[in-house]
């Protein structure tokens, strides 16, 4: 089966490795010897690629000033591809002291999704507090909305110059003329931190997940063109993680399959009791024959998400391909987990959003 790239629909990946050739990725496994703290994403290789991370971590570790670039559509609430996208721009912020851009990319909202201004900051602000419940350090980031930062839209305009009809459709296929635009509108917002505004040039970082590649080709293409000062942006990839059905990945288009940090107790459990296994078909075959994990959505949600210590989950691995642990047994123990952890998230949250409200508002 063929990688299904697209980053304004369903993306598909049946071999990362192709990734590497096809799109021109880098593998980031050899750079971890030069990190002090990688992630555990970086250790379990769910970062898996990058382009030019290597120039990041050498401006970085010389002390010269390094930024971090990522937002949200607030079409929804915050899901756990959020959650893992904001957690690593966490980590590059207290790791390698990037300043955080984080854009509320209201007007993609709109031409996508059709949401309008309006009805998107509501989302924003609650999108926001989960970003800082996570642990984002708001004083050392710049949140903004795209309808407001009037550079990000300057930006837009210059780079519309810079490409034709034909070329974006190269990149993107036959899409809607908003779509093209919004394109153009984040390469503004991925060019920000470069401006006068915020020190000039420097190295910046975009984690994304690798069906955002094509978005990271145009901007690096349209920074060559607009102005060789600048750097060309970085980006880090990580890997799909499969929706609770076990299809694709897990995107707010199929609600009812994923899951998100505002579940309550009630949600969380009707998702994860329905949730696909690598279970057999009876509970005395799975005896006898054990489990397979490697096919189990609940697995890789911990293995993702929500269990970063590597001997628990061998050990939960273990149980389950030896036919200890029955499919119920785990799933009653993963509801167990995933809920306290989104009850701490939601307590945190509940106290900080006063302070998203006024961040959304200024923004």
């Amino acid at each position: 089966m063929a990688n299904i790239i697209d980053p304004f629909g369903e993306s598909e990946v049946s071999d990362y490795s192709h990734l590497f050739k096809e799109f021109g990725l880098s593998p980031l496994k050899p750079l971890l010897a030069k990190i002090k703290n990688p992630s555990f994403t970086m250790k379990r290789g769910i970062l898996f690629a990058h382009r030019d991370f290597d120039k990041f971590l050498a401006a970085a570790k010389a002390g010269k000033k390094v930024a971090v670039m990522s937002g949200i559509k607030p079409t929804g609430k915050f899901h756990l591809g959020s959650k893992m996208t904001a957690e690593d721009i966490i980590y590059f912020q207290k790791e390698f002291k990037a300043k955080v851009f984080y854009c509320i990319a209201d007007l993609e909202a709109y031409f996508d999704n059709g949401v309008s201004l309006e009805d998107s900051r509501a989302t924003a602000v609650d999108n926001v507090a989960d970003l800082l419940a996570l642990g984002l350090d708001e004083k050392k980031a710049y949140i903004y909305k795209q309808s407001n930062e009037l550079d990000v839209l300057r930006l837009a305009q210059l780079f519309a110059k810079k490409v034709t009809t034909n070329m974006m459709k190269a990149i993107y296929g036959q899409k809607d003329i908003g779509l093209y635009n919004a394109a153009l509108i984040q390469a503004g917002d991925i060019t920000l931190p470069q401006t006068e505004k915020f020190g000039g040039p420097k190295q910046v970082l975009v984690p994304v997940g690798v069906d955002q590649d094509p978005h990271m080709r145009l901007v690096r293409d349209l920074t060559k063109r607009l102005d060789r000062k600048l750097f060309l942006p970085a980006s880090t990839y990580h890997k799909f993680f499969r929706n609770l059905e076990g299809e694709s990945k897990m995107s707010k288009r199929k609600p009812l399959a994923m899951l998100t940090m505002s579940d309550s107790k009630s949600e969380l459990k009707a998702k994860i009791v329905n949730a696909l296994t690598g279970g057999r078909d009876t509970a005395e075959e799975q005896r006898k024959l054990g489990g397979q994990p490697d096919k189990c959505v609940i697995f890789e949600l911990l293995a993702y998400h929500f269990q970063p210590d590597n001997k628990k989950l061998a050990g939960r691995r273990s149980r389950c391909e030896s036919g200890k642990m029955l499919c119920g047994q785990c799933k009653e123990e993963v509801l167990e987990i995933i809920g306290d952890r989104l009850k701490v998230h939601q307590a945190k949250k509940a106290k900080l959003l006063k302070k998203a409200k006024k961040i959304v508002e200024n923004a």
